[in-house]
């Protein structure tokens, strides 16, 4: 699976916080710290560029699922929801 930098550290940061919402302002201030322009826009295109490349490296084409793990809580933030023990990265 390809991720970009910012896909990557999306990820990592999601990870630090497994089962708890990351505040939109929290990912915006992290992963674009020096930019004005850090949108909740930019941050929804890497979330989905994640989502479907999982959805690559699945037998089936669940979207329910990846919905599960990548939940959106509106007008708050993200939260990965997996156990630690699902939780596996490969470099």
């Amino acid at each position: 699976m390809n991720v970009t930098t910012i896909g990557f550290s999306l990820l990592y940061l999601l990870a630090q916080h497994t089962g708890k919402v990351v505040d939109y302002e929290d990912i915006l201030n992290e992963l674009w710290k020096d930019e004005e322009n850090a949108i909740y826009h930019r941050l929804s295109y890497h979330l989905s560029k994640i989502k479907k490349n999982i959805l690559k490296t699945r037998k089936h084409n669940d979207t329910d699922y990846i919905d599960s793990i990548f939940m959106v809580i509106k007008g708050r933030g993200l939260m990965l929801n997996l156990r630690e023990k699902e939780l596996k990265i490969t470099f």
